[in-house]
């Protein structure tokens, strides 16, 4: 019997611009946390392989502090587990997109003697476990940057042991309700992987955990390991792990979960007879809560002499100590009976519309130019620019 923890989309040492220092700190340890919680569970559970599919830092260059609580952990790993064997491959978010900067932050663990970083690209590496007279062979290739939109497993061989694990950083079509194959990372298809002879596809890149059997085939997302954005507030966190000693079934598979951080979107709601702004907004968030990372949405009309006494600074200092962090984001639209000034222009766009509407103004400027190159190039970058775009917002809200 081989016992397997599968974990993916960590993304250790994160950015997040609307943090101040002191809770970016706190925030980046939320991540780290959540790695910890996994490390003890494995010195407890002893398991044979801890599989980690992808995006293990947040970036290609992550600070130096993460990097050796990593290494300390799976130091501590090793001593308390020592037939424990860890493998890794990068995603695409610890992938370098430059030939300059070639090699990942997860090519460093492979100096540690438990860790096995599947770092080839291009072709799938083979790590081979044995016990009991039986033979687990675990396949893995890491992100391909310059390539991220070619099918990964397209020379995936097939597995020749008693038991066969493929580890993937991509987006599975079955698993992904909006499917542009331009528009994804490394996509494929689970009829791509028919009579490989695969039990487990340990699979990273989308964050809410969900899988998909076929045949005898089990296709799994762990989903991530933390709250990464406000689209995940509503999942729960954790890993999977599962012992495999005959055929897998979805039934074998366990759903670990984690404490993480506790994440919130409230939305209020303004109507042009709301006189400030700033109180309204605290009248309705009378609901403290220290550990909550919470998102406020304003929406609606206001009068612009109104929105002009807007202080988002002062709803930040008068909260401070009721939430963890406070964002808010400024969807108001501005109207003024008295005046025939167009404000549509100070609207908070999305970035959808800012592209669209940047991308129209170069279209008009073209057109007034007579240049029809740059008039047809630009109305080609509009319509599969928005179309791209509006991929990734849904996979981000399904994720």
């Amino acid at each position: 019997m081989f016992r397997i923890v599968h974990t993916a989309d960590l993304h250790l040492d994160p950015d997040y611009a609307y943090l101040p220092y002191n809770k970016l700190e706190e925030r980046r340890f939320d991540f780290l946390n959540a790695f910890d919680q996994i490390i003890d569970f494995c010195i407890e559970e002893k398991p044979d392989a801890f599989l980690i599919s992808g995006d293990f830092y947040d970036k290609i260059l992550p600070r130096n502090d993460p990097r050796v609580h990593v290494i300390e952990r799976f130091k501590e790993l090793n001593l308390k587990s020592k037939n424990t064997k860890v493998l890794i491959i990068s995603g695409n978010h610890d992938t370098s997109k430059s030939r300059e900067d070639a090699k990942t932050p997860v090519d460093t663990l492979k100096a540690l003697d438990n860790v096995r970083v599947f770092d080839n690209k291009i072709e799938f590496k083979k790590f081979t476990l044995k016990r009991d007279g039986k033979s687990l062979g675990i396949y893995g290739k890491s992100f391909y940057a310059f390539r991220a939109n070619i099918n990964p497993v397209k020379n995936l061989p097939k597995s020749t042991e008693d038991f066969g694990i493929v580890m993937i950083h991509g987006s599975v079509k079955e698993l992904n309700p909006v499917y542009i194959d331009y528009a994804q990372y490394a996509p494929f298809s689970i009829h791509d992987c028919i009579d490989k002879g695969f039990n487990y596809f340990a699979l990273g890149h989308f964050h809410k955990f969900q899988y998909k059997e076929n045949k005898n085939s089990i296709f799994c997302y762990p989903g991530s390991t933390e709250r990464y954005t406000f689209t995940e507030e509503k999942y729960d966190k954790g890993f999977v792990w599962f012992d495999l000693d005959s055929d897998l079934s979805s039934d074998d598979l366990n759903f670990q979960k984690l404490e993480v951080r506790k994440m919130h979107t409230k939305e209020i709601v303004f109507n042009p007879k709301i006189d400030d702004i700033n109180r309204f907004v605290i009248q309705n968030l009378d609901d403290p809560d220290p550990e909550l990372l919470l998102r406020v949405i304003l929406r609606g009309e206001v009068l612009f002499d109104v929105y002009r006494k807007y202080k988002i600074n002062e709803i930040q200092r008068k909260l401070g100590k009721s939430y963890f962090a406070l964002r808010i984001e400024n969807e108001l639209n501005i109207k003024d009976t008295s005046s025939e000034y167009d404000f549509s222009s100070l609207k908070i766009l999305t970035p959808i519309q800012e592209f669209e509407r940047f991308v129209k103004d170069k279209i008009e400027l073209f057109k007034k130019e007579r240049n029809e190159e740059y008039v047809k190039l630009y109305n080609d970058v509009l319509k599969y620019g928005v179309k791209e775009l509006k991929s990734i917002e849904s996979m981000r809200n399904d994720n």
